[in-house]
């Protein structure tokens, strides 16, 4: 019998009802369209500040250097997927000049001259290097090719833009260095543009650029190295690993925090200490903190307009019924019974609202992150039963004031009032 009521209240009246899975939809569509934006913009906006340099630093636990082989130990670590570039670096400072073919000797520059990887395959499945690392620079040319020096070739090398041109050099043309009575000569394949420190640089395979450091140097000894990670902001959770509970250190370790992945790092690299490098962490957190400190303002502000309608439109509905209320309770209908029949009709109401307005707000989600803020935004279905939840909650909430309001009268009175 209950239910038969409840059908036949949701048949009747349907201009008002509309009104309010309109105000509902609209309010759960803003909320749902701004979660799916804010999911996808954590990620994006955490790669395109990856661009501006690694946000994570490796460098030799005894002040010494390490091997570059190592680093394929990042690929066994849990957050392996989240590692995207890393790039050793071996940094020396070295006399440079062009070689001529005249007799006179060209003038020297002391430079520094990095030797690093540029297209290394740590395994099948990843190749890595410094332009994966810093992608703002810029190549005119190309990078060198490590399998060049490997191979007993001459190896090759690229130059800073204000470097090459302090040298008088070109792409194609030859550079000696000499560290130590050590000396090697390399071609010129390329010029960094960067409007930074690298433009003053020189950058050659790793292996080639130690053979300068020592006669008997391992080919493939660093000091430091970087890394880019895509990581979860933490900028209020930083807390000593050694004074967390267990759960808390399950729950930090399984979340991709920089301190987590710099952490799991050194486990893999007892050799090796990871640091944070905090202008790029701290920059990530803060953005995407007021990123989402907006979106959780529209959306509470869409919520609010659709709490509003809905509220406005059970009040007209509660109020063109009361005979019904009336009626119901003069009969001898519990109170609590006529107030959930209301509510119920509220909530079916409210969940047909939210249905709708989520189906609508991933679609339009889609639309707002590709068109105003260039994200790609993917489909997130697992949205739709917390939108249908939102809204039923809003019906419910925004009828909850009305229905007792208008039950506030004896039932006598409230006959006498709808019938008069």
């Amino acid at each position: 019998m209950y239910l038969r009521l409840l059908g036949e209240s949701l048949r009747r009246g349907t201009r008002r009802k509309l009104l309010a899975v309109t105000a509902i939809g609209l309010g759960t569509l803003g909320a749902s369209a701004l979660a799916e934006v804010l999911l996808a913009s954590g990620d994006r906006l955490a790669a395109e500040l990856g661009t501006y340099g690694a946000n994570l630093e490796m460098v030799a636990a005894s002040g010494g250097r390490f091997a570059a082989g190592d680093l394929s130990k990042l690929r066994k670590i849990f957050w392996r997927n989240n590692i995207v570039a890393v790039a050793p670096l071996s940094e020396l400072r070295v006399r440079m000049r062009r070689v001529t073919p005249e007799a006179t000797a060209a003038p020297e520059i002391v430079a520094p001259l990095v030797g690093t990887w540029f297209d290394h395959a740590i395994d099948p499945e990843f190749r890595t290097g410094l332009p994966k690392v810093r992608t703002t620079l810029r190549i005119v040319g190309r990078w060198p090719r490590e399998d060049q020096a490997q191979a007993g070739a001459e190896p090759e090398i690229a130059l800073g833009r204000r470097l090459a041109e302090r040298l008088g050099l070109a792409s194609g043309q030859a550079v000696r260095a000499e560290l130590g009575g050590r000396s090697t000569t390399f071609r010129v394949v390329g010029r960094v543009e960067s409007g930074g420190d690298e433009e003053e640089q020189a950058f050659a395979p790793l292996a080639a650029a130690n053979g300068l450091a020592a006669a008997n140097a391992a080919p493939d000894r660093i000091a430091r190295a970087e890394v880019f990670a895509m990581t979860t902001p933490e900028l209020l959770n930083r807390k000593d690993p050694a004074s967390m509970t267990g759960a808390e250190y399950d729950a930090w370790y399984c979340t991709a925090y920089p301190s987590s992945i710099a952490h799991q790092i050194g486990e893999a690299l007892p050799n090796a200490q990871a640091s944070i490098v905090r202008g790029i962490t701290d920059a990530t957190a803060e953005i995407l903190g007021r990123l989402r400190s907006v979106l959780f303002a529209l959306a509470f502000v869409a919520l609010l307009g659709g709490a509003v309608g809905a509220s406005a439109a059970m009040t007209a509905t509660v109020l063109e019924r009361r005979l019904e209320a009336g009626l119901l309770t003069a009969l001898g209908a519990p109170r609590r019974r006529v107030v959930l029949f209301f509510l119920s009709e509220a909530a079916l109401l409210g969940l047909l609202g939210g249905l709708l307005g989520g189906a609508v707000g991933l679609a339009a989600g889609r639309w707002v992150g590709s068109g105003a803020l260039g994200v790609a935004v993917p489909w997130a279905p697992v949205l739709l039963p917390w939108a249908m939840l939102l809204g039923l909650l809003l019906a419910v909430f925004a009828s909850v004031l009305p229905v007792f309001r208008a039950l506030d009268r004896y039932p006598a009175a409230m006959l006498k009032k709808a019938t008069a």
